[in-house]
Parts: C-alpha cells; structure tokens; sequence
C-alpha cells in the first residue's frame, strides 16, 4: 500500500517538476519577446502612423473620384437632354406644322441661353 503512494507521490513530482520546466522555458520566452515589442514600439508606431496617413490619403482620392464621377453625370445627362431637345425640334421642323413656329423660336432661345450659362460654368 505504501509502495502505491510513493509511486503515485513520485509520479506527481516529476509531472509537477515538466510542468514548472515548461512555464519556466514559457515565461523566459515571453520576456524574449517583450523586449523585442519595446525595442521595435517606435518602428511600429512610425509605421502605423504612415498607414494612417494612406488610408486618409485614400479616402481623399475616393472622394474626389465620387465627386468627379458626379460631375460628368451632370455632364452627360444635361448633354443628353440638348441632344433630345434639338432632335425633336429638327422632327418639329420638318413636319408640316407651321403652327409651333412660336413654340420652336422660343426653344432655340431657351436652348441658347443655356449654352451660354453651360459655357460659363465650364
């Protein structure tokens, strides 16, 4: 009976005695480590702060992207919109209905001034 709990006794103090070993070759390791983190911190912070400054340079140029996608929206759509203009007055024209003649003179005037205000805001 004695002999069953030296064995187990004997048995706890060697898996006792590895797993201290093994913390101790842990916690040696981690101070490793640590000392590196510290010497490295001012690399990592110059780093992250060059990081930083990309993405906010990023950001900049995705906004000035949008905006200019935007702006040649504007651009086509009101392109568009002349283009449909003077076609259906070219059809009105052609067809036999002097009547709108009034109604044509003034969308010729109508699409002159926005010419005009078109070419002072390029």
């Amino acid at each position: 009976m004695y002999l069953l709990i030296a064995i187990v006794l004997i048995a706890e103090l060697i898996i006792a005695t590895t797993i201290i070993c093994q913390i101790n070759k842990l916690d040696k390791q981690v101070v490793v480590l640590s000392d590196m983190i510290v010497e490295l911190r001012p690399d990592i912070k110059k780093a992250l702060d060059v990081l930083k400054e990309s993405v906010a340079k990023l950001v900049v140029g995705v906004h000035a992207l949008c905006k200019y996608a935007e702006i040649k929206k504007q651009q086509y759509t009101i392109s568009i919109i002349k283009n449909v203009l003077l076609y259906s007055l070219l059809f009105i024209l052609k067809g036999k209905s002097r009547k709108c003649v009034s109604a044509v003179q003034f969308a010729a005037a109508l699409k002159d001034c926005w010419d005009k205000g078109a070419a002072c805001n390029s």
